[in-house]
């Protein structure tokens, strides 16, 4: 007989810092930062979305617009991204 897995219900994780910083850290994981030619994060925007708006709520406890975390990876809109002196820089960190 085949057992039921049980989903486990889990709580959004609430981020503290500005929404476009955080997804700019992700945009860097697999835009900008490389190992032996590879992203450091492989997937899609699609995908990349989806692990955002269903992991994380901003700092008040709401959802995060999937439309929002799309447009801030969308690589053509980097007005929507941090200016540089706000920005995380995550090459610096590693």
């Amino acid at each position: 007989s085949l057992k039921k897995k049980k989903k486990t219900k889990t709580r959004k994780i609430c981020k503290e810092n500005k929404i476009n910083q955080f997804i700019d850290i992700h945009y860097q994981f697999t835009r900008e930062l490389f190992v032996d030619g590879k992203s450091m994060i492989d997937g899609s925007v699609n995908d990349l979305v989806a692990i955002i708006v269903n992991s994380y709520v901003d700092k008040d406890g709401k959802d995060i617009s999937p439309e929002t975390v799309k447009t801030i990876l969308t690589p053509s809109r980097t007005e929507k991204r941090p200016k540089q002196h706000k920005r995380i820089d995550i090459d610096k960190m590693l």
